[in-house]
Order: C-alpha cells, then structure tokens, then sequence
C-alpha cells in the first residue's frame, strides 16, 4: 500500500533552501516512515528561476517566480527559507490565511510580528514552526517550548552569533585585530560583506526576543533587547582580561530582576565569563545557549549556529513534526507561544547591576590611583582587583579594574566625573562581567 503524500511548498532556494531539499530527497524513506507519509515538494518561489534551475536536487519545472502560480499549486505546509520581511512576510501571511502550516528560519520577521503570525495561524487552524530561527540546529526551540515546561526559568546565556564568536576566539587566541579577525571571518564565509547585522549584536538581539519571549511567557520584540557589539573591542582589553582570568564573549542575556521578578533583563553585549565556565570553551563559529530553570539547573545546548546543513536540519525536523501531526495540536491547544501572554516588563539598560571590567589610560602622577579610586567609591562601587602596567608611550598608565556590583547608570556618572578631573586622557572602557545564577557551569 502506498503512504499518503503531504505537499510542501517552499518560498527561497539559498543556502538553506538547497540543504532542505536534499535532506528531503536523500532521506525520503527514513522520514516517510517516521510521519508515515511520503514528503513531497510541490512547487518553489523564487526570485530568479533561471538561477535556481541552475542548482541541482529539485527539477526544473517546480520553480516559478509568481506568487500567483505558487499558491495555487496543491499544499498543505510552507517552508519559508527567504529570510527578512517585505514580499516574504506577506507570503507567510498569505498562506496561514490559506489554513498552510508555516515552517520559517526568519528571525527578523518573528522578532518584530511573531505574535501577530500566531494569531493568525490559530485563527485559521494551522501552526507556525520555527525551530531554525535561533541558533541553527540546536534544538533550544524545542527545548523551551517542550522539554523544559516543569520550570520557570530565570535566565537565558547564548552565544547566538557565530561571527562575533569566530571573531573574538581569533583575537583571544592568535592576537588578531578586530579587523584582521573581520577580513578572515569574511574569507572563510562566515561574515557578510556588510557584517553590520552580526558585529553590531542585532542579529543576536532578535534571536534573543525570541527566545525570551518563549521562556517568560510574555510578548518581546527586538527592539526591547539593548545591546552592543563588538566593533568597539581592542586586544589589550581581552588580554589583561585573560591575565585576570577572564574570557571575551558576546553573550545574549535574559534574566529575571531578582528585585522585581516580573521584569526582565534583555540585552546583548561583549562580557568577560569566568574561565573555567563551560561557555568559555566555545570556539570559533560554534553557538551555545545555557538555560536556567528554577528546578532543572543549567541545561547547556551546543553546535553549530548557521550552515547549510545545520540550520536545514532544524527546518526539516520542524516539517516532520508538522506533517506528523502533534506538533500542530501543541500549537493550538497550549499557551506555548507568545501571542496569548502580556507585553515584556523591561528593566532600563541604566538600572541593570553587574560587576565590571574598567580600563582607564591615567596620567603619570604621584595620588593617580588613590584619586581614581575615591571617585568609584564616591559612586558606590567596591573594587575588587586592580592591575597597573607599564607606561604606554604617551606617558598615559593603563590601569585595570575589577568592581563589586554597580548599576551601570551610577558607572557612567562616575565616569563623567573622572574626565571632569583631567587624570585620564579618553573615555575609559567598561566591559560587564557575567555571572550566571546557581552552579558554575
């Protein structure tokens, strides 16, 4: 007897798109005996047939460029593989109304609407599956929405962008400059031409919104989430980091305020992570999300964050779960997605208390130090290291502080101060230091 076909639609043929298609077509027979259906790609909407024809796996008649002839052509779910907003989401909005289940990696769209396309979707009795949005294949989705539900979660640490993450490892461990590390990062494929999306922390921040808004049970849009990048970074700072036993990492953060346990913590940044913490072990374009639930600990997800296969993986498992059937019934019976839960309370970036790496290039006079230290501590803060190097050339000490906890916002006051006094020469550096609640990890 022959399996039931389920007809699968897929709008983007890229990197992604192309790994999708072969996954289907070399491991058709595996999966038509995990859903008990045969998967089958009915049509493909591109926006340049002639060069998607070129590309192997998939014949040349199931492209087209129009819209029209696309949804017109028998299908029961959507892979969305174009990425960004524009046409795709109206592509996306058009097939939930159509009653299609939608597999989608676009973060973009479902860190500024996800919660409108949720909607949507139950409205007309279908799903959203997005597992490839956030970190590639790893399962952090899935685990969120599913394998973590007995918890309330405190607190999510990712390293969500392998750019910045391939970066920093090849300025921490071979001295390379932040450019020198961009130029390799975009050899090697990593980076795009235009690095803005990764080296500026908003790729990580949407992923962020996303996954916060699955594991607070509240609506969160990427603009809620600060954040910085690393374009600012020199290699003296990650090396007297590295003498004071810390490690650069760009971390996406979400934490509860301890003081106000409805509020959130949402931010992007560079941070120095104690070394002998887990996260510090991943190296080059690898990603790593560590959650923290009230009753489970730390559970840590690592692997590849982007690729062809990676991140087709995530999408194909998406559209097994979809096409088997449960994973729809999740959707729609369960508060497992945010478009049923309130708007995010989110903690001002100023109010935000973390320990601190400082760096202040000083002048070379007799009471320096000891006046650097009454303003810090005119402004609240503990110190708890100092280093002092040797004299730079223009006559200017770099010195090194560790601090107790501060709000940032009476940092950045103090900090105004100093310049005021004249016993520094620029804007000192000031870098968070992150410390993750229960065990070390």
């Amino acid at each position: 007897m022959s399996q039931p076909v389920i007809e699968v639609g897929m709008i983007g043929y890229g990197t992604v798109g192309q790994g999708v298609a072969s996954l289907l077509i070399k491991q058709a027979r595996a999966y038509g005996l995990r859903v008990g259906a045969e998967i089958k790609i009915s049509k493909v909407l591109v926006r340049d047939r002639a060069k998607a024809q070129k590309v192997g796996f998939l014949g040349a008649d199931l492209f087209t460029d129009d819209a029209e002839t696309f949804f017109n052509t028998p299908m029961q779910i959507v892979v969305e593989v174009a990425g960004g907003r524009g046409a795709v989401e109206g592509h996306v909005r058009r097939a939930l109304e159509a009653g299609k289940h939608v597999v989608t990696a676009n973060k973009a769209m479902l860190a500024e609407v996800g919660a409108e396309l949720f909607t949507l979707a139950r409205e007309h009795g279908c799903s959203v599956a997005f597992e490839a949005s956030c970190g590639g294949g790893i399962p952090i989705v899935t685990s969120l929405k599913f394998g973590m539900m007995a918890n309330r979660i405190d607190g999510i640490y990712g390293i969500l962008n392998g750019t910045c993450n391939y970066m920093l490892t090849e300025m921490s461990e071979k001295g390379k400059t932040y450019f020198a590390a961009l130029k390799e990062a975009q050899e090697a494929g990593f980076a795009e031409a235009d690095p803005f999306m990764d080296v500026s922390g908003l790729d990580a921040a949407q992923k962020l919104a996303i996954l916060a808004s699955l594991a607070f049970n509240v609506k969160v849009v990427a603009s809620d989430v600060w954040h910085e990048g690393i374009d600012q970074i020199q290699r003296d700072d990650i090396r007297f980091g590295q003498e004071l036993g810390y490690e650069l990492k760009l971390l996406a953060i979400a934490e509860r305020n301890i003081e106000d346990l409805s509020q959130l913590s949402l931010r992007v940044h560079p941070c120095f992570l104690k070394k002998n913490q887990m996260m510090t072990q991943v190296r080059g374009s690898f990603n790593a999300v560590s959650v923290y639930g009230h009753a489970v600990g730390h559970v840590m997800l690592y692997g590849r964050g982007a690729g062809m296969f990676p991140t087709a993986s995530a999408v194909v498992g998406d559209l097994l779960n979809v096409a088997g059937g449960w994973y729809s019934k999740a959707f729609n019976e369960t508060k497992l997605v945010y478009d049923q839960n309130p708007l995010v309370k989110v903690l001002p970036a100023e109010d935000l208390v973390s320990r601190h790496y400082i760096r202040f290039n000083a002048k070379d006079v007799p009471g320096v130090v000891g006046k650097i230290s009454t303003i810090l501590g005119e402004a609240g803060l503990t110190i708890n290291a100092l280093r002092q190097h040797e004299k730079s050339p223009n006559a200017f000490v770099p010195l090194v502080f560790i601090t107790g906890p501060v709000r940032r916002g009476a940092l950045e006051r103090a900090f105004g101060y100093m310049k005021d006094s004249g016993v520094i020469d620029r804007d000192p550096v000031a870098i968070r230091l992150a410390d993750m609640p229960g065990e070390s990890i």
